[in-house]
């Protein structure tokens, strides 16, 4: 999410791991990345892809996926909760 994505990154973005094991329950999502290897346009069709908006990005922000609020500041680590 909103990453520098240099151009020697494939444009279809993503690869096969073993077969095609996973394909269809996998979830791989991107948003707001930036630079060359970023058009999403060739990327993979697989059922599990996506090219997130705000509302999906936001599930996976700090605050979302693990509660930082809860624990995190307590440690003194630097984060950003947001999108």
């Amino acid at each position: 999410m909103e990453s520098y994505i240099d151009g020697f990154i494939d444009p279809s973005g993503w690869s096969v791991w073993s077969g095609d094991q996973g394909l269809d329950t996998l979830y791989y999502g991107e948003y707001e990345n930036y630079g060359p290897g970023s058009d999403t346009d060739n990327r993979v069709t697989w059922p599990g892809f996506h090219v997130m908006d705000y509302y999906d990005a936001y599930n996976f922000t700090v605050s979302e996926l693990i509660t930082s609020e809860e624990w995190l500041d307590s440690t003194s680590f630097p984060y950003d909760d947001g999108v």
